[in-house]
């Protein structure tokens, strides 16, 4: 064991972390992400929006426009279905599976792990280094985005390539105007793409960084060592073309919508119901940055202990602008700060390496102690969340939910050592048995928990069905986006009976009505005015995961219908 860490923290080019480090952290990002990367079914109502969007640009060859079926969806930029374009068209491109939509959310945070390690190690030591790529790596919030097919992935990915480029220019060179060109090149061109993903939610990290480190060390001459002019074109060579083109296609619609719904709507009111207190990120940050968030009060401890140090200065200025402004702003979801993990896995690497000095005193080890106790807590809810989700779902305790309350047993025990003795070998330990909690909770609970998928198991009835070539589908009471990825783009996602009834009047050979329990009676009205006599050909029961309801789906065609299960 001795020499492994020994291998592992010999330095590499420039100080950086060595080959065989990069690929311990590759191994483990990846020992952590995958169980359940490929088999858990799309989710709603996000991923399924983004992973449905995305397949209906390769199906209608129009990769301006963004759509989901009918409707304009203009809440985000191109660059995310672009992405989910690219990484599915290997694997079926409008058949793909959902999984092949998550690839570039993956790659994203691999990317980040091995940036935020390449990045400790520059500015520290090799040790540091590893130390923060391991806990991005194995974070929970870097779980939950690594295996969901949206924007906050890819986007980590490209803004840690602005944020090291930043750094770079701020600690690393000195020339007022630097004749190598590359880090502000790759500054403003992961500016560019940043736009492209998510629009300026990650220029604004990067800026909030520059403004507050230049606030902090009067260093003005940062300004033009990022060449602000080259930048500019740069960035606006990248993201320009497309918004050029989407504001002419959508008549500026695009642009009113993008701005008033992402920006200033989440600003001043909860978009979609997500809100939270002041300091709700903070409060939830045993749980995000969990198992590492035992190190949270040390690396706390360590940035006031180095605060002269202009390093831990750009880590701070990093950290505590976009945290405020998350903090402030009314619509709260708790990935809103994973462009700050990095930084703040930078300073928990910090922490260990000055982890017997910064415990020197009791007031040192009681602030520690107690975010140590919050990282036990959330380690025992880990225990309990699987035995009481097949309580809630299957009706009784599985050995699935068995075998994931011993992986989450052992985190307990690893969370308290590193929590009491705090050092490389703990969080190494604490990181490997929260891979052995991910795998049992991602890659064999979750999935195997059928309620929780309706659509999925609606899908695979749908796709088993004989006596039609071409269906003509509609949901009743059940209008989530993942009904759309499993049922087809033109599946009708009907908001009333009538819709619905239509659907088998209009085909009656090969028309499929799937109608929840609840709707029932309107339904059969409808019917009953068109004079349409029906059959049943499945029931699927299940929970809708958004609302918290149950469901009672049954597959409804016309008597002289076509269609039958295959036998």
């Amino acid at each position: 064991m001795n020499g492994l860490f020994a291998a592992l923290l010999t330095p590499g080019a420039k100080g950086g972390l060595s080959p065989a480090a990069f690929a311990c952290l590759i191994v483990l990002a990846l020992a952590a992400m995958l169980p359940g990367f490929f088999t858990i079914p799309a989710m709603d109502r996000d991923e399924s929006r983004y992973a449905q969007a995305s397949r209906q640009m390769m199906e209608s060859g129009d990769f301006i426009d963004i759509r989901f079926q009918d409707e304009a969806r203009h809440k985000q930029p191109v660059g995310t279905y672009w992405a989910q374009v690219v990484t599915s068209t290997p694997f079926g491109g409008p058949d793909a599976p959902i999984w092949a939509h998550r690839l570039p959310s993956l790659l994203g945070i691999i990317a980040a792990v091995l940036m935020t390690g390449w990045l400790g190690a520059r500015l520290f030591s090799p040790g540091v280094g590893l130390a923060a790529g391991i806990v991005l790596a194995v974070c929970l919030t870097a779980q939950v985005e690594a295996r969901t097919a949206k924007t906050d992935a890819l986007l980590l990915g490209f803004g840690m390539l602005a944020q090291i480029s930043l750094a770079m220019l701020a600690l690393k060179v000195t020339q007022v105007r630097p004749r190598f060109i590359g880090w502000p090149l790759a500054l403003w061109a992961a500016t560019g793409a940043c736009i492209l993903i998510k629009g300026p939610i990650f220029t604004m990290v990067t800026a909030l960084t520059l403004a507050a480190y230049i606030a902090l060390t009067r260093d003005f001459g940062l300004l033009k060592r990022i060449r602000p002019g080259l930048g500019l074109l740069t960035a606006a060579a990248i993201a320009a073309p497309w918004l050029i083109a989407i504001t002419i296609v959508t008549n500026g619609a695009f642009l009113a919508e993008a701005v008033g719904w992402s920006m200033l709507r989440k600003v001043s009111e909860a978009a979609e119901n997500h809100s939270g207190p002041l300091g709700f990120h903070l409060m939830l940050s045993p749980v995000t940055l969990w198992p590492a968030a035992a190190l949270l009060a040390l690396a706390a401890l360590a940035a006031w202990r180095h605060r002269a140090d202009r390093t831990v200065l750009f880590l701070i200025a990093w950290i505590i602008p976009t945290w405020l402004v998350f903090e402030l702003v009314t619509t709260k979801l708790p990935h809103y700060v994973l462009p700050v993990f990095p930084a703040i896995a930078i300073l928990m690497g910090l922490a260990l390496r000055d982890a017997r000095d910064l415990l020197a005193g009791w007031k040192s080890r009681v602030f520690h102690g107690a975010a140590g106790l919050a990282a036990l807590i959330v380690a025992g809810v880990l225990i309990a969340l699987p035995i009481a989700g097949h309580i809630e779902f299957n009706g009784e305790i599985g050995p699935t939910a068995w075998i994931a309350a011993a992986a989450g047993g052992l985190a307990l025990i690893t969370a308290a050592a590193l929590a009491f003795t705090p050092s490389l070998r703990t969080l190494t330990a604490s990181a490997v048995a929260a891979t052995g909690v991910y795998a049992a909770m991602f890659g064999v609970v979750i999935p195997n928990i059928d309620p929780m998928w309706p659509s999925e198991r609606i899908g695979r009835v749908v796709n088993s069905l004989e006596g039609c070539e071409t269906l003509t589908i509609a949901t009743l009471g059940y209008r989530e986006p993942s009904n759309a990825f499993y049922l087809g783009t033109h599946a009708l996602l009907a908001d009333n009976p009538d819709a619905a009834a239509d659907v088998l009047t209009r085909d009656p050979a090969c028309g499929l009505a799937i109608v929840d329990g609840i709707e029932r009676e309107g339904f059969d009205a409808a019917l009953a005015e068109r004079g349409v006599a029906v059959r049943a050909l499945a029931t699927v029961r299940g929970h809708n995961l958004v609302k918290g309801t149950e469901l009672e789906m049954t597959l409804l065609v016309s008597e002289g219908s076509a269609l039958r299960l295959a036998e």
